[in-house]
């Protein structure tokens, strides 16, 4: 149980540290900070996270059983990722109340992406087994974890 906490929680805090990406990059207008941080930062951040299940795929190496739970995780990572495709299509505001509004759809889009993966995330994990999970939880590296 602790375990599939530890998932989940981690694919939380990943979308945590994109929005505080994005938060930055618009206090510096958007443009580049640091490691290419940018206002468009959150947009694929629904992509990297359904790229990211594929590695998980090779590593543990889901039986029959496992695959289905996967392929149904993999299927909410990609309604998200058109979800957040479709929340981010546009020119770049160029207001700031513009840019606000547009940040807040985002994120609205991005916080129900998180709330319909985890369910799916822990579902999959409880069906690992223990090596499996090792192997999963080491392909997910987090900063400031």
């Amino acid at each position: 149980m602790k375990r599939s906490a530890g998932l989940s929680s981690s694919l939380a805090i990943l979308a945590f540290a994109v929005l505080l990406s994005v938060a930055q990059a618009q206090r510096h207008g958007g443009h580049h900070m640091g490691s290419s941080l940018t206002f468009g930062s959150l947009c694929g951040s629904a992509a990297t996270i359904g790229n990211g299940l594929g590695a998980i795929e090779l590593m543990v190496k889901p039986t029959p059983e496992q695959q289905a739970t996967l392929e149904e995780l993999k299927a909410v990572a990609k309604a998200n990722a058109e979800a957040m495709t479709q929340a981010c299509a546009g020119a770049y505001p160029g207001t700031i109340p513009e840019r606000l509004a547009a940040s807040q759809k985002r994120l609205d889009v991005a916080l129900a992406g998180i709330r319909r993966l985890k369910p799916a995330a822990e579902k999959f994990y409880a069906a690992l087994n223990d090596e499996q999970k090792k192997e999963a939880n080491g392909l997910l590296i987090l900063p400031g974890i």
